[in-house]
């Protein structure tokens, strides 16, 4: 009888940049032997004519748990997941409660782990208190902190300069990654009302209250920031070429930057306003084609780390809403991420070999996973996708898993389907149908701490610059 508890035999296999004919076998999660040809296992998967991939890492998902389980919850959340060959997710934390210490991230894990089906991890909130909690949130697990720089679903405060220098500065020496969502909020703030004295409501009222300027000034902001604290930064759902000509200035000046865009502001441009309406309202928003061009250079020269979803799923009544200021902003994409990606390979603007390094190797390096996801290789998880890029299909919101399954992509020609999505080597969407498994486990990064340097205190107003802590 062999040692190997699962073989994937027969497909072309992604590894390394080179897709090439090769069996897998893998025991106790893990893979433990790539060949030409390798014995039949206990399970033994036929991929003749299909694909095998990592399985996906999606940075950036809002599975709405704790507190808004209205709109989705970490069992649909991961059932779209692993319906869409995503098979790690790293989960926001703008819930109710939001996520600002080690007991809320504890909390969490206690009530979403049983319903995953799919690993994740979960982002830390960095709040005006992140400086207390930090360390605390750091031990308990935290994959990232999250950083809000401007108003979005939650309406969690935006931490004031002198906070986010001395929380970049914790989070170096811990070796944390802090993610931001860089727009500007009072810039924001003041476009908003002169729209509103207007008498503005319409989609694209949301775009005019947030321009590129308002991204490309966070963004320098936060790479000055950064370079000063000596932190690692990740740029979430970098939408303009102002703000990706900012991110490789920051670079240029010796900032620890990365920066992910978004399917959405790829694959759709502000004349989705028109056709769609409010379903399409983000933060930041959807741009104009100059901007959608610039993203993809910046995929084509490597200037943009990695792929994401903003995965951020919405009752109907909040995505229908008229009045732009009252409608919800985002919209679900984790399930259909990878078929329209693979659409992009069909059309010649991905290769395969590139699509793995953006939506798996390179998430999964960025956030300290990358010894366990995002790669096939003797030592990484068996989380694998099996899937036939030839097979046409439809995007129909009928046909996915999410609570409220509306997608902006509803009637889009795809072609390449995910047929299996296993997560260490335990099918959990195998023919058309999600298993009775929910293997999901929580996972914690490797972390790269640097050297102290200097007290964490926030000075008082009243306090003379320059004094010691």
């Amino acid at each position: 009888m062999s040692d190997l508890e699962l073989t994937v035999r027969g497909g072309l296999v992604v590894i390394d940049g080179v897709v090439r004919r090769a069996d897998l076998g893998a025991a106790d999660g893990r893979i433990v032997a790539i060949a030409e040809r390798l014995p039949a296992g206990d399970t033994d998967i036929d991929a003749t004519g299909l694909t095998v991939l990592p399985g996906l890492v999606d940075v950036h998902v809002h599975f709405r748990e704790p507190g808004m389980t209205a709109k989705e919850d970490f069992a649909t959340g991961t059932d779209a997941a692993a319906a869409g060959g995503v098979t790690t997710v790293l989960d926001m934390p703008n819930t109710s409660p939001p996520v600002v210490s080690a007991a809320h991230l504890v909390a969490k894990r206690e009530v979403v782990e049983p319903k995953a089906r799919v690993d994740f991890g979960l982002f830390g909130l960095f709040s005006e208190e992140v400086i207390e909690e930090i360390d605390g949130l750091v031990e308990a697990g935290a994959c990232a902190l999250k950083l809000y720089m401007g108003q979005t679903t939650g309406d969690n405060g935006c931490p004031e300069d002198d906070v986010v220098l001395l929380g970049l500065r914790r989070a170096a020496e811990l070796g944390i990654v802090v993610g931001a969502h860089a727009e500007n909020e009072r810039m924001r703030r003041v476009l908003v009302a002169e729209l509103q004295r207007q008498g503005r409501r319409d989609p694209i009222a949301h775009l005019e209250s947030r321009p590129a300027t308002i991204e490309g000034e966070a963004v320098a902001r936060l790479g000055r920031l950064a370079r000063l604290a000596g932190a690692h930064v990740h740029v979430h759902h970098l939408s303009s070429a102002e703000g990706l000509g900012e991110v490789e200035r920051a670079r240029g000046m010796g900032a620890r930057m990365s920066c992910e865009s978004l399917v959405g502001h790829l694959l759709l441009d502000d004349s989705a306003y028109g056709r769609l309406g409010n379903v399409v309202k983000l933060n930041p928003p959807i741009r104009p084609a100059s901007d959608v061009a610039a993203l993809w250079d910046g995929i084509a020269r490597g200037a943009i780390d990695c792929i994401a979803t903003d995965h951020a799923p919405h009752e109907p009544e909040g995505q229908h809403e008229p009045d732009v200021w009252k409608a919800t902003a985002g919209f679900i994409g984790v399930e259909t991420m990878l078929p329209l990606l693979l659409t992009e390979v069909a059309d010649g603007r991905l290769t395969l070999p590139r699509l793995v390094e953006l939506c798996c190797t390179r998430p999964a390096a960025l956030f300290g996973l990358g010894e366990r996801k995002g790669s096939i290789a003797v030592g990484a998880d068996a989380d694998l996708v099996l899937v036939d890029l030839d097979r046409v299909g439809v995007v129909r919101g009928e046909a996915l898993h999410s609570r409220h399954p509306i997608t902006p992509y509803e009637g889009r020609t795809t072609v390449g389907a995910v047929e299996m999505t296993l997560v260490r080597g335990l099918p959990v969407w195998a023919a058309g149908e999600l298993t009775a498994t929910r293997p999901g486990r929580m996972v914690v990064p490797r972390r790269t701490p640097s050297e102290p340097r200097g007290p964490i205190r926030r000075h008082s107003a009243t306090e003379p610059a320059g004094v010691a802590g």
